[in-house]
């Protein structure tokens, strides 16, 4: 599978438009919120440290539905369209939705079991770094052998950007340590699991659950015990 990096590889599937879509609606209410009406959503929606007078538990979901400004929106979308198609086409509908899934409820608990801890040093996240980092995952580890053009020249295959977007990951986590860079490498983390052992375990789950049903379907048939009695004939129980 060779991926022309001229054509971005976007294609307007169903879910890139409800992705997309979803997100471009949030960003223009967070710009009429706050510059228009001065609603502060950012101080109610926001990922705040857990030690900040404003810091909230839902916040660590909703994080994900706004940007910080204008151009990391729109490559959030351009992402987002690029990575999609591929990755949809390698795990299907299902299994890319609960594989983003993994990775951003990993990166939600992570991250705020670790600022609870203390063991993290503040700063504030908003955006959808990690469900962009569990796309290049998934991408990268389906397609390993795919080539792409890094930054529109540098030809390189699938699987070293999934490796070198962990190796990133770390390299901004350790040097800052923060809420935006602690949820960035929790979503390599989780989807590198994902793709390296749960899509097994998942598999193996529905086996189990599809023979139980199975099972549960063929009890409500009564067995029937035939045989012949002693002048040969046909009887049944």
């Amino acid at each position: 599978m060779a991926i022309d990096s001229r054509s971005f590889g976007i294609q307007m599937t169903p879910l890139v438009k409800i992705s997309v879509g979803t997100l471009i609606a949030c960003f223009v209410l967070q710009l009429v919120c706050i510059n228009i009406l001065g609603i502060p959503l950012d101080d109610y929606l926001f990922m705040h440290p857990f030690r900040s007078e404003l810091w909230a538990p839902w916040q660590a979901l909703t994080s994900f539905f706004f940007a910080s400004d204008v151009l990391g929106a729109l490559l959030n979308w351009l992402v987002l369209a690029w990575f999609i198609p591929p990755a949809q086409a390698a795990l299907g509908s299902k299994g890319l939705i609960r594989a983003v899934s993994t990775a951003a409820a990993g990166s939600m608990v992570l991250t705020t079991v670790l600022d609870m801890a203390g063991l993290l040093n503040g700063g504030l996240h908003v955006g959808i770094n990690p469900i962009l980092t569990a796309l290049v995952v998934i991408f990268g580890m389906s397609n390993p052998n795919a080539s792409i053009r890094l930054f529109f020249v540098l030809k390189i295959q699938a699987k070293w950007v999934a490796y070198g977007s962990g190796l990133i990951a770390l390299l901004f986590f350790l040097s800052g340590r923060d809420l935006g860079s602690t949820m960035y490498l929790s979503g390599w983390i989780f989807a590198f699991g994902y793709m390296s052992l749960g899509q097994d375990f998942f598999r193996q789950w529905n086996l189990r659950r599809q023979a139980r049903k199975t099972e549960k379907e063929l009890g409500k048939f009564t067995v029937l015990k035939g045989g012949k009695d002693e002048k040969g004939d046909d009887w049944i129980n």
